[in-house]
């Protein structure tokens, strides 16, 4: 299958390595103008999803969704994780 660097590289992947953040406080009304005024390289349309709201809107969907779950549900009793047990989690055996 290849290491995680090799895997699924496509066209686009050396362009998202390029990418990098910036603060729009940082930038003069200039580089704002040229930004507003460029047009994105056939290829890469799937990059606008971050700035669409939809993602937030399936996070807050699943959360809506697990809570009425919730309320529905038979309620397990809680069992206190004691020392042993959190250790448990970290053992090596």
């Amino acid at each position: 299958m290849g290491g995680r660097e090799t895997q699924n590289q496509g066209p686009a992947d050396a362009a998202d390595r390029a990418r990098r953040a910036v603060r729009a406080v940082d930038l003069t009304e200039e580089e704002i103008a040229a930004i507003e005024a460029s047009e994105m390289t056939p290829g890469f349309e799937y990059l606008n999803a971050e700035l669409e709201p939809g993602s937030s809107v399936l996070v807050e969907e699943s959360t809506r969704f697990a809570r009425e779950l919730g309320k529905h549900g038979k309620k397990p009793e809680a069992r206190r994780a004691d020392k042993a047990f959190r250790d448990s989690l970290y053992d090596d055996n």
